[in-house]
C-alpha cells in the first residue's frame, strides 16, 4: 500500500504517522538551525571524546523543575537501551575488519535483545528522504491513537519490522561493550523528525552514497 494511502486509512497509528509527518515539514526549514546549535552547545561542553553532532543534547538540568523545564524532556544517559527508542552513540564494531562497511555514529530503534547487546534499526543505512518514509510506517503500524511523551517509545519487534522491506538492511547487531563515547544517547520523541533527516552518519571504508546504493538492492 502507498504512503499516502496509509495515511489516509483509518488504522490505529494513522494519526500518529500523520502528525509526525507534519512535523518532518514544518521543521525542514528549521533543522540546519537545530544542527548548528547542537555543535554550538556541544563545543562548550568540557569533554570532547566524539564529535560534535554526537554529544548528548538533552542534558538534565540540576534541577529542570526549579528552572521551569518539564521534567519529562530530559533523559539519563541509559546503560541499556530500551526498545522501541530512538539512540544515537559512537560505537567501534568487534570484527570491522571483516566488514565491508559499518557506521561510526549509529541512530538506531533497538527492537530485540541478544546476548551482550541488541539488535536494532540503524536508518543511516536509508537516505534521509527514505528513512522518514520507514519512520512514518513503522508509527502507523505501531498502533498509537496519539502523539506520547518525550519518552515515547515503539512497539517493534521482528514480525513488524520485516513487513517493511526498506528496514531489512537496516537491521543490525550491537555489542555493549563495542559502545564508546559516553554511551547512548536517548532522543525525546519531539525531535525524532530532526534526527531522522540530519547528515549524522559517518561511514567508514565506504561513501554513504555507496552503502545507499546497496541497501536499495536489498528490497
Amino acid at each position: 500500500m502507498a504512503l499516502k494511502a496509509v495515511l489516509k486509512a483509518g488504522s490505529k497509528g494513522a494519526k500518529l504517522a500523520r502528525n509526525f509527518q507534519k512535523q518532518v515539514k514544518a521543521r525542514a526549514g528549521k533543522a540546519k538551525e537545530w544542527f548548528k546549535d547542537t555543535v554550538k552547545r556541544a563545543k562548550e561542553e568540557a569533554q570532547m571524546r566524539v564529535p560534535p553532532f554526537a554529544r548528548k543534547v538533552y542534558q538534565r538540568p540540576a534541577d529542570p523543575e526549579k528552572e521551569g523545564l518539564d521534567r519529562r524532556g530530559y533523559t539519563d544517559n541509559p546503560s541499556t537501551p530500551g526498545i522501541g527508542g530512538f539512540y544515537l552513540y559512537q560505537y567501534d564494531p568487534k570484527w570491522k575488519e571483516k566488514l565491508p562497511w559499518y557506521d561510526i555514529f549509529p541512530l538506531v530503534f533497538p527492537f530485540d535483545y541478544a546476548a551482550g547487546g541488541f539488535y536494532g534499526i540503524n536508518v543511516h543505512y536509508l537516505p534521509p528522504n527514505a528513512r522518514t518514509d520507514l519512520m512514518l510506517r513503522l508509527l502507523e503500524a505501531h498502533g498509537a491513537s496519539g502523539l506520547s511523551s518525550p519518552r515515547f517509545k515503539m512497539k517493534l519487534n521482528y514480525n513488524i519490522i520485516t513487513k517493511f522491506k526498506p528496514a531489512i538492511p537496516c537491521i543490525k547487531r550491537y555489542l555493549y561493550g563495542q559502545v564508546r563515547g559516553g554511551g547512548f544517547y536517548q532522543i525525546p520523541y519531539e525531535d525524532w523528525s530532526f534526527a531522522a533527516t540530519l547528515p549524522m552518519q559517518k561511514f567508514v571504508k565506504a561513501s554513504q552514497s555507496k552503502v545507499w546504493r546497496w541497501s536499495a538492492t536489498q528490497y
